[in-house]
């Protein structure tokens, strides 16, 4: 009895060991395989491609020898590469909105079969910029960024989601860096702009952005370098009936009709809160001579007060203030039309 008993408790406990053994057999079997799936990676570049662009793909792994495994690899279902070690192939994207599916399936060396897919959406992003610099009015170009002044950056994503709806910026997140520096403060849900301002000479900045999806299916990036400028300014003639003739600038060598002429300096591209709250030193100068008043007047008349034929050697030099950066010069030689005489006019 006690044998038969000792018998019948071995051939459970042997039961018992072996279930145990393929049920533990089959979970670490699980286990490697989804271990393997996941150590592998189907890598495009560029990462964030936008419409119409070329893109490459590419297997890699580090817990498995790819150089030995037999791989498919299928765009929208169709192979587009096959055989041992065929780990990489190339396309080009459509335009925004649709959608291309990579499909990956390896047969390792040892006989194990995994796979794995990547959805490309392309989608693009444009970046723009807005300087806070001064031009006068009805100027028709664009207001240009220099040393020292501040600028807006913005950017546009274009994003089409699954329905094929546009999706707004107000709704992506972002990721701004500045000279491979991430921008914390200014990155975020929303912000899809932020001001800064350049004072080092030699050094334009390199601004990217990267956005994101609300599902985070969607990726697109943009860069773009910001080169700096010097402010410069010009003349215009100030007349008593049609004011300041900004349709003319007034250089090199300028002939008067008359006796007399107002001259006004335009500060172009210098910081405009400092042009608008006088922040800008005009420092005048004729044939070589300072002619500054006592209360710093931005514009000159200039009188040929004796009625003679000569001319004058003008210069200005402006500088801001509060922006060591920001400084500019011009010149003009009026030429007055008067007398026989031919001389240097004395104002």
């Amino acid at each position: 009895m006690t044998n038969k008993f000792t018998k019948l408790f071995l051939i459970v406990l042997l039961f018992f060991l072996l279930f145990s053994f393929n049920k533990t057999d089959a979970q670490m079997r699980s286990m490697d395989l989804n271990e393997i799936k996941n150590s592998f990676e189907i890598i495009i570049t560029p990462a964030s491609p936008g419409a119409n662009k070329d893109v490459f793909v590419k297997l890699e792994s580090f817990s498995f020898d790819l150089n030995l495994s037999e791989i498919i690899l299928a765009l929208d279902g169709v192979i587009k590469s096959k055989g041992i070690g065929k780990k990489s192939f190339s396309f080009k994207t459509g335009k925004i909105g649709t959608v291309s599916l990579i499909k990956a399936v390896i047969k390792t060396k040892d006989g194990r079969n995994i796979e794995k897919s990547l959805v490309v959406r392309p989608a693009g992003v444009d970046i723009l910029w807005e300087a806070n610099s001064y031009t006068p009015p009805f100027y028709k170009g664009k207001a240009l960024y220099s040393y020292q002044s501040f600028i807006t950056v913005i950017a546009l994503p274009d994003m089409i989601d699954a329905n094929g709806v546009k999706m707004k910026p107000e709704n992506m997140t972002y990721k701004w860096t500045k000279d491979s520096k991430v921008l914390g403060d200014v990155s975020g849900y929303g912000k899809n702009s932020f001001t800064f301002s350049k004072s080092v000479i030699s050094h334009s900045p390199e601004i990217k952005v990267e956005v994101m999806s609300p599902d985070k299916k969607i990726k697109a990036s943009g860069e773009i370098t910001l080169g700096a400028i010097e402010p410069k300014t010009l003349f215009y003639e100030n007349n008593p009936l049609y004011g300041i003739i900004y349709e003319k600038a007034i250089i090199g060598d300028f002939k008067l009709n008359g006796n007399e002429i107002t001259l006004a300096p335009v500060p172009y591209f210098f910081s405009i809160e400092d042009a608008d709250n006088d922040k800008i030193q005009y420092n005048w100068n004729m044939n070589g001579k300072n002619i500054n008043s006592k209360d710093g007047e931005k514009q000159k008349t200039f009188r040929n007060t004796e009625g003679k034929k000569g001319s004058a050697a003008i210069s200005l030099d402006l500088q801001n203030d509060s922006k060591v950066l920001q400084g500019a010069r011009t010149n003009v030689l009026l030429k007055f039309e008067g007398g026989e005489s031919d001389k240097d006019v004395s104002f």
